[in-house]
């Protein structure tokens, strides 16, 4: 018992590290949601899919990939209907965090072919894919 009043804070910390590495890495990978790189999105943006951003509105606003539909992580279990189940859903955000919960969630509600983009938009602009600003 001394032991763990004297190391609680190493257990927090500990604890809250192995729950941030659960949701990004293990958790989307259980649910079936697949990892994509901008080098596979090249070949992959001729086929028929939908792109969603779950970026907050003001970075939707700053620029967003053209084509993209936006629906912010907050509203993902709101505003399913919105999202086509019968094609690939490739899902990003500023930095594949956002996204890899949003595909997660959209994955245990029965979404198949889900991709977390990885990299979020950094990656997605340093491939030149295409980006449009404003609304």
């Amino acid at each position: 018992m001394d032991w763990i009043q004297q190391n609680i804070a190493n257990i927090l910390i500990g604890a809250f590290i192995f729950f941030i590495l659960w949701r990004r890495f293990v958790a989307p990978k259980l649910s079936g949601v697949k990892s994509m790189a901008a080098s596979d999105y090249h070949s992959f943006r001729n086929q028929e899919h939908t792109l969603l951003d779950v970026r907050s509105l003001a970075e939707w606003k700053s620029g967003h990939p053209s084509k993209a539909l936006h629906i912010a992580l907050g509203e993902i279990n709101s505003r399913m209907t919105e999202i086509a189940k019968d094609k690939p859903l490739v899902v990003i955000c500023a930095s594949g965090n956002r996204s890899a919960v949003a595909a997660t969630k959209l994955a245990q509600a029965g979404f198949d072919n889900v991709y977390n983009f990885s990299g979020g938009m950094g990656s997605w602009q340093a491939a030149g894919l295409p980006v449009k600003s404003g609304k």
